[in-house]
């Protein structure tokens, strides 16, 4: 990590669940002079999806990216299946001031997906 200053708060851990898609949706959201340190995230597909869900998860202003700044990105996770990166002992990507993270998905039709996200929110 970086020489920034980390805030009081320490490591935090944010999980949502989607049943419908999700288009550049905030994860976590950073103030204008924030940077969120993403250490680990897990994504797992409901056992009930009918179809496989491509996932991306990314640090942006107002959308999810597809190249760069891309955190994790999965072209189809199977009906009880997932993915993650990181341990939670390292930082994994760390985004700009102000960039939240997101992320942007297909329908898990008939089921949902479940996103968990460790991180630490940094001055700077």
């Amino acid at each position: 990590m970086s020489s920034l200053t980390q805030l009081g708060t320490g490591v935090l851990t944010v999980r949502a669940n989607f049943t419908a898609a999700a288009t550049n949706t905030a994860l976590v959201t950073a103030s204008a002079n924030q940077r969120i340190a993403v250490t680990h995230f897990l994504v797992t597909a409901d056992n009930a999806n009918t179809v496989d869900v491509s996932v991306v998860i990314g640090f942006g202003l107002t959308t999810t990216p597809t190249t760069t700044k891309v955190v994790g990105a999965h072209p189809g996770i199977p009906a009880g299946g997932g993915f993650q990166s990181g341990t939670g002992s390292a930082v994994i990507g760390e985004g700009a001031r102000g960039e939240d993270l997101r992320i942007t998905s297909e329908v898990p039709t008939t089921g949902s997906i479940d996103v968990v996200v460790t991180y630490i929110l940094i001055d700077g």
